[in-house]
């Protein structure tokens, strides 16, 4: 692991993790989320993190995450993304309600206030 993927270890260590099938179930339930979709070895994960990091802080907000790296190996994160319509990352999606999602289409360059505007209700 490089230096730039232990930061991002560090940083998402202040989220939430989840598998795809426990993002499924907040899904169904309608369990209001904030999920980050991204993956240690994508260099634009890297530099949105810390973003979304300050803005949880300033914020206190609860982001969850889930980890892609194994989207191409594991059915449920590939059904998940495509259900969520996240070819890539990084990706914010809130869930609003049963089975009810957004997919805030952000891109690693969205700048704090952004993230602040679309996360902060």
């Amino acid at each position: 692991m490089n230096e730039k993927q232990q930061q991002y270890q560090e940083t998402v260590s202040n989220f939430v993790e989840l598998t795809a099938e426990e993002v499924e179930g907040r899904l169904a339930n309608g369990e209001e989320t904030i999920l980050y979709i991204g993956k240690p070895v994508c260099p634009f994960c890297q530099k949105f993190v810390p973003k979304l990091d300050r803005v949880r802080e300033q914020n206190n907000l609860t982001i969850h995450y889930l980890n892609s790296l194994e989207t191409e190996t594991n059915p449920a994160i590939k059904s998940l993304r495509n259900k969520m319509e996240v070819p890539l990352v990084p990706q914010v999606v809130s869930i609003d309600g049963e089975g009810n999602f957004t997919n805030l289409n952000i891109d690693s360059g969205a700048s704090e206030e952004l993230l602040t505007e679309l996360l902060v209700k």
